[in-house]
């Protein structure tokens, strides 16, 4: 029989999010190797019975359990946190059949720094082993917002289009290679029933820029974006303070 996946898509930008861009990814690798794969969008499904339901029927069928969630500062979302809550309760409960289910998560910060996951994928890790999954390992990616935007093999290939002493070379184009080859990787661990090795996962533990320049880059977007809507002039306004 062919293995079955549940993933779990926890940001409440839906399609437009780079958790489900960087875990559609993930999913479409393992549809290549023949895994039955069932989507859920946490946000939607939670506020349906009915489909929470079919979720964590899913979950029991399931030999992988993939999350993919935002990071909000140091932290999952709210639903993330009450996604958790719900498989605890029902694991607890012996509602679910004992079999053997590994737990894979993706964590994306908007931050320039992979190192703001760490605290959410060691919780992950102890839902995992409260829960009697086994703890497979998790991608703390940082910048994830370019994901978003770019689909990772579609960025590869805007990329390719690049001189090689393009600046972006550094900055994009090598960052995003090495989390291709460990999603490759990990895709591949998870298929056989094996956990994600810790080598693979630290080949994310970079920072691709410098600081300064992220937050020089970032800053030179907010008067574009105020002149679109006419507020240029009130980017310094104060308007909870009396």
């Amino acid at each position: 029989m062919n293995k079955q996946l549940t993933f779990l898509m926890c940001s409440p930008r839906g399609d437009k999010s780079a958790s489900h861009s960087i875990g559609s990814y993930l999913v479409s690798l393992f549809e290549e190797k023949e895994i039955i794969v069932k989507t859920f969008g946490v946000y939607k499904t939670l506020k349906n019975q009915e489909k929470t339901e079919e979720m964590i029927k899913s979950i029991d069928d399931s030999d992988i359990v993939l999350i993919s969630s935002p990071l909000y500062i140091d932290q999952a979302p709210y639903m993330t946190i009450k996604l958790m809550d719900i498989i605890s309760e029902v694991f607890q409960q012996g509602k679910l059949s004992n079999k053997t289910r590994h737990l894979f998560a993706i964590s994306n910060a908007g931050f320039l720094e992979y190192y703001h996951n760490s605290l959410v994928l060691k919780i992950y890790e102890q839902f995992a082993k409260k829960n009697d999954l086994i703890w497979a390992g998790g991608l703390p990616i940082g910048a994830a917002g370019t994901y978003a935007t770019y689909p990772i093999p579609e960025f590869l290939k805007m990329m390719e289009q690049l001189p090689e002493d393009d600046y972006r070379q550094e900055i994009y184009n090598k960052p995003t290679k090495i989390l291709d080859s460990v999603i490759r990787s990990s895709v591949k661990h998870l298929s056989k029933g094996e956990i994600v090795p810790k080598d693979d996962l630290q080949k994310l533990e970079f920072i691709p820029m410098p600081l300064e320049s992220y937050v020089k880059g970032a800053n030179s977007t907010w008067p574009e974006a105020a002149k679109q809507f006419g507020a240029e002039d009130k980017l310094r306004d104060k308007p909870y303070e009396r």
